[in-house]
């Protein structure tokens, strides 16, 4: 019997193993599970989650919960199916809001993070590299978090220009953080971010993300219109959804997504130099999802556009690029020239180019599915809110189109009649719109005038 066959229930699940391997014994906690939350983010480098527990056994003393504890998940749609699966193991590193519910029965919850994150915090890596960020990342997750091959199966991308970096005595997931902060793509777009998804932990551009094939497309028709509906179409139907954020006109300008200033001062030379940067030095360096900017044309009081204002945000920083032009650097230091970073390249253009991500951003309910994880993208047909006629499009343009999971949450629900719901975190920095807006002089004539 094949998938499909066996998927009776959009919202049903499997639990092939949850077990607590504690010190000498396991304990299989299938039957005392009240609620499992599953999270990742494209801004949180490991996965972690939540399980809530209704004991009536004894666990707790049993096992005291010193953060030594390992949680195996193994669980999938249907039974014997491989497809849709999530297997992982977690370290459980905290028991918080013990409480009884009876005489003899206590409600707690276990906290519970990838292994790697408390492997993190008990080490600095304080070290130089001569090579690319990229090759820099894979030396830390290998040599000092020691990630497992089953989790080093996701997503990279090789960055540009080999650096010469000296390690600030950072936990080595923090020192990869602060890799991305840094590293550019063969593009030049300073877009790296480092999370953990289902496929394991990824280290890529959000530009590289973006130009991604779709995995689900996403609608909003009627759930169980007849009966006995296909549960496997209803898996691509939003349960609901929830506009998280649209263009926010001060947010966009104080991070300097529409223009700005970079300030760069090097204290060798002791040379500043200014540069002043639009949304296109931001935009045009990357991949996007859809054909139309997350931009508004705007005119302001002056009669200048708001990709002028290069004071509405500043950024001061130290930078190398004038020792090119040093004689004494070029005979005494040339590998400060050849081997420098560049923070001309990412130190202003990166808090934009997330900024103007976040200017778009829907959460979306749907049907329990892993598949829908951080990093994938999917195709929403978001409905009108509207009398329409027959002939025009029910969709909403300024919602609709090609979107990027930049957060997930599996809620999985114990009992006889358990639930597996998913809420997926989108959005992008593009629209299916046909037309980039622009204000006109009457709007700036009657705010004046009125």
């Amino acid at each position: 019997m094949n998938t499909s066959e066996q998927l009776r229930d959009s919202q049903q699940y499997f639990i092939n193993d949850l077990t607590i391997v504690s010190k000498g014994e396991s304990i299989d906690i299938k039957e005392i599970f009240v609620e499992i939350d599953l999270f990742d983010s494209l801004f949180m480098p490991v996965m972690s989650g939540k399980l809530l527990i209704s004991d009536a056994t004894g666990i707790s003393s049993k096992l005291l919960f010193d953060g030594s504890e390992v949680l195996l998940i193994d669980i999938s749609k249907v039974e014997g199916s491989e497809i849709g699966e999530f297997k992982k193991a977690f370290r459980i590193y905290k028991q918080s809001d013990r409480m009884p519910a009876s005489e003899r029965v206590e409600n707690y919850i276990l906290n519970f993070v990838s292994d790697e994150l408390l492997f993190s915090d008990q080490q600095r890596v304080n070290q130089s590299y001569r090579m690319t960020y990229m090759e820099m990342v894979e030396r830390i997750m290998l040599d000092y978090l020691k990630i497992p091959p089953n989790n080093l199966n996701g997503l990279y991308e090789e960055s540009a220009g080999v650096r010469d970096v000296i390690i600030p005595n950072l936990r080595p997931i923090e020192a990869i953080q602060w890799i991305a902060k840094k590293a550019v793509n063969m593009d030049n777009s300073p877009s790296y971010v480092f999370y953990q998804n289902l496929l394991g932990y990824n280290f890529i551009t959000l530009s590289k993300l973006l130009s991604e094939d779709i995995i689900l497309d996403i609608n909003f028709e009627s759930k169980n219109k007849e009966e006995g509906a296909n549960a496997l179409e209803e898996m691509s139907t939003a349960r609901s959804f929830e506009v998280v954020s649209q263009t926010d006109g001060i947010k966009k300008a104080r991070a300097g997504v529409n223009a700005g200033t970079f300030i760069g001062f090097d204290p060798l030379t002791r040379m500043i130099s200014r540069k002043a940067l639009s949304y296109l030095d931001h935009f045009e360096n990357m991949k996007h999802s859809n054909p139309t900017p997350n931009f508004s044309a705007q005119v302001n009081k002056d009669g200048l556009l708001n990709t002028e204002m290069y004071d509405s945000r500043i950024v001061l920083d130290t930078f190398t690029t004038t020792r090119q032009l040093s004689e004494y650097v070029k005979s005494h230091d040339p590998e400060s020239i050849a081997y420098g970073s560049r923070s001309e390249d990412y130190a202003f253009q990166r808090k934009s180019i997330f900024a103007n991500l976040d200017s778009k951003k829907l959460k979306v309910v749907m049907p329990g599915n892993f598949q829908l994880t951080t990093g994938f993208n999917v195709n929403i047909d978001a409905p009108f809110f509207g009398k329409k006629t027959d002939a025009e499009d029910p969709s909403d343009p300024s919602l609709s189109g090609k979107y990027l999971i930049i957060g997930s949450r599996q809620i999985i629900k114990g009992s006889n009649d358990g639930t597996h719901e998913t809420v997926i975190e989108v959005a992008s920095t593009s629209s299916d719109q046909e037309f980039i807006t622009q204000s006109t002089p009457d709007q700036t004539a009657i705010l004046e005038s009125y």
